[in-house]
């Protein structure tokens, strides 16, 4: 982690302008192709939820604006950020997982018993927790019963907050391809358009090459 020179960094116009709105949040919903993860996660046994969910975070991790938060009056620079998704409990409610952004196979194994942990009620994640600086995180979270356009997310009352939320639906066939809406919100006073754009170019790519990223 590093604290950013806020006086000479190429965001400085954009961090100022938008810093101190009431909501400086924004985020966009996009259709991605899913085609060639389903086959490489389907002919590999994986699971989607787990996988889907790191090739998510590796492809954020390569976006240095996805690594920028705001703390007080700094903004930080992390070098890795880690995941903290909703898992469905045995009680029909939510509840949330904390794993950290690792090689795969030890995600893998990490993320498998966090979530059969949170289906039993079991809080997961106070080491991580523990390990971990409190805002190198991403919220994710799908709602795989249904397709959508567009969705928003609650949110504190405080501008700094610039942790990304991310959210995805039911993935269907169109056209001979597996497609699925994703949807990437974020802060404007750390995160603009173009940026975010890349953000879903870089989950496309990965998602087309999943043996680089699921190994």
């Amino acid at each position: 982690m590093k604290v950013i020179d806020i006086e000479n960094w190429k965001g400085k116009e954009h961090y100022l302008w938008f810093k101190d709105y009431a909501h400086p949040y924004y985020g966009i919903t996009s259709k991605i192709k899913l085609t060639k993860f389903r086959k490489y996660q389907k002919e590999n046994n994986l699971p989607f939820y787990i996988s889907f969910i790191y090739t998510v975070v590796s492809a954020l991790n390569e976006c240095e604006e996805f690594k920028l938060r705001i703390e007080g009056e700094n903004v930080l620079l992390f070098e890795a950020i880690h995941p903290a998704f909703t898992v469905m409990t045995d009680q029909g409610l939510y509840s949330n997982c904390f794993v950290k952004y690792e090689p795969f196979d030890k995600f893998l194994e990490t993320a498998n018993l966090a979530i059969e942990e949170a289906k039993l009620g079991i809080p997961h994640g106070p080491e991580l927790q523990k390990e971990v600086h409190p805002l190198a995180l991403y919220f994710l979270t799908s709602l795989p019963w249904l397709d959508f356009t567009s969705v928003s997310h609650p949110m504190t009352a405080d501008p700094t907050d610039s942790i990304p939320r991310i959210a995805w639906g039911k993935f269907y066939e169109e056209a001979k391809d597996m497609v699925m809406s994703l949807s990437i919100q974020v802060n404007h006073a750390l995160v603009d358009g173009y940026p975010l754009s890349l953000a879903f170019l870089k989950i496309q790519e990965y998602l087309d090459q999943p043996e680089m990223i699921l190994i």
